[in-house]
């Protein structure tokens, strides 16, 4: 499927009311997720990990790029404000990033089999097009840290745990499926 078909049929998911109600528990999970699971390590407070990119995946194989890049982006925004609003936290640029990572993932697991090779793909677009490069550039103006330091201290958490993200998705696997024939 070509990457504007993906986009077009993606943005037609949004007409249907029971897609919306979807979205918004996506969402919903997306914020709580954001708020409770996300943490970061204490000698390396520039690296977060956590479990809110789950709702993400769900929402990019069950409706494609844009319902994945509205997920992703006012899950972050939404996270960030309930969470800590008074944190300088709140930047436009990474959650353009993050809005960028759902289109990734949307591209690649929309209309797919799911496949193990499809995820590790998804995954691998995701921190090598979005989390490492562009996150690490913006965190490196933000706190004033040579990007080539802080490009290794994020690739040596987020790679690794990019492998753990790889077999949660595998996990979910099943649960897609049936979601996806009580879609059809």
């Amino acid at each position: 499927m070509s990457f504007f078909k993906k986009f077009i049929d993606s943005s037609k998911e949004l007409g249907s009311v029971r897609v919306l109600a979807v979205c918004a528990m996506m969402l919903a999970l997306r914020v709580i997720l954001g708020m409770f699971t996300n943490f970061t390590l204490a000698i390396m407070p520039f690296v977060k990990i956590g479990f809110s990119f789950i709702p993400v995946v769900i929402t990019a194989y069950l409706y494609g790029p844009v319902c994945a890049a509205i997920i992703s982006g006012a899950g972050d925004v939404l996270s960030l404000i309930l969470a800590n609003p008074t944190a300088f936290s709140l930047n436009p640029l990474l959650t353009l990033c993050y809005i960028w990572e759902g289109i990734l993932y949307g591209l690649i697991l929309y209309k797919s089999a799911f496949t193990i090779k499809e995820i590790i793909i998804a995954k691998a677009a995701a921190l090598v097009l979005c989390a490492l490069p562009l996150n690490t550039i913006i965190l490196s103006g933000m706190m004033n840290i040579p990007y080539p330091t802080l490009l290794l201290y994020r690739a040596a958490v987020l790679v690794p745990f990019g492998v753990i993200e790889v077999l949660i998705m595998r996990l979910i696997q099943p649960l897609l499926e049936r979601i996806k024939v009580i879609k059809a």
